[in-house]
């Protein structure tokens, strides 16, 4: 993936003054079955006024004009599996030209489910997975049998979905530090896994805290302090998939980023602004489009018509102020990353 998961430098179409963006995400909603160290979403209330699937497909039959490049819709949640109509949203952006990818838990993987998935058309699914040793990965994703029910679901995955591109999405963090590289080797033995995606631990999900999240008593478990150990873990890293053609994502300048990163993580790893805004187009769970998910919305897919909302004043000035954006947010450390 270009901007949401990867590190590879962002295509525009450039015509006059106008950019077009290359993917939009999709947050089709905040639920989630499984109760996260490091997102708390699962404590969200449901809201009354969720986008539903139709109003998600009107949206994707008038963006998919916009998208330029490999035209990524990123599908996502919360859980997108607990979506009720959620393959069909996926078959109407497929049929539309679009590269359809699901992040999940992969908890929900069941047969039937793999089955819809290949009728969906799905391109790529990035499944998380923080360990190799079931008890660590059950512990970070907060229920017992996650392991094992990821385990299962790549199985049904692999003999139903052919053609379907299958990652793994891991979250480095003090609690998995030690048991990174053994996974990093499992998963290149497994020909049935594309590759892994590493994102480094941030400020958990919605729970309100800041910056010195990592000195709080409950979360501070999450954030590795011996600094030493996590560069010996990102030197292998790189070196593996450098010098060991090791399937991980990540460009290696992106890793390098992360040992900054977890240095200090109040100093900010990159002294450009911030073009994310640029390329891609948000969707929240109630329909609100936004360019920075600290800023506030600049329309609604419900009332805003996006090819005439994109091209606007506002979003232009919203863009230009985001380019000059000192803060050291999640999405700069692990989600927009692009190599000199």
């Amino acid at each position: 993936m270009k901007n949401i998961f990867s590190e590879l430098e962002s295509e525009k179409k450039i015509s006059g003054e106008k950019s077009y963006p290359t993917s939009c995400s999709l947050v089709v909603l905040n639920r989630c079955l499984l109760q996260c160290k490091m997102c708390h979403m699962w404590k969200a209330p449901r809201v009354d006024d969720e986008v539903t699937i139709e109003e998600l497909k009107r949206f994707v039959s008038t963006v998919k004009d916009m998208l330029v490049g490999d035209k990524e819709l990123i599908i996502s949640g919360g859980e997108p599996l607990l979506k009720e109509g959620i393959f069909d949203l996926i078959r109407h952006a497929s049929d539309r030209g679009l590269k359809t990818i699901m992040p999940t838990n992969g908890y929900l993987i069941t047969e039937e489910v793999a089955k819809r998935l290949h009728v969906s058309g799905l391109k790529e699914i990035f499944i998380s997975l923080d360990s190799n040793n079931p008890a660590t990965h059950d512990f970070l994703r907060g229920k017992d049998g996650c392991f094992e029910r990821v385990m299962k679901g790549i199985e049904y995955l692999h003999a139903y979905c052919r053609g379907l591109r299958i990652n793994f999405l891991t979250v480095i963090s003090n609690k998995n530090l030690h048991e990174v590289i053994t996974l990093l080797h499992e998963i290149e033995n497994d020909k049935r896994i594309s590759g892994v995606y590493f994102q480094a631990i941030a400020t958990p999900f919605f729970t309100g805290l800041g910056e010195d999240w990592c000195e709080n008593e409950e979360f501070g478990c999450l954030w590795p302090h011996e600094y030493e150990k996590v560069v010996d873990v990102i030197d292998e890293i790189i070196h593996l998939k450098r010098e060991k053609n090791y399937m991980v994502h990540n460009h290696h300048q992106h890793l390098e980023l992360f040992k900054r990163y977890f240095k200090n993580p109040h100093c900010r790893v990159e002294k450009r602004g911030c073009y994310l805004g640029d390329s891609v187009i948000n969707v929240d769970h109630v329909g609100n489009i936004n360019l920075c998910c600290f800023d506030q919305p600049v329309g609604n897919i419900r009332t805003n018509d996006i090819q005439r909302l994109w091209f606007s004043d506002d979003v232009k000035g919203r863009q230009a102020v985001m380019h000059q954006c000192e803060r050291n947010c999640h999405n700069l450390v692990n989600c927009f990353f692009k190599p000199r």
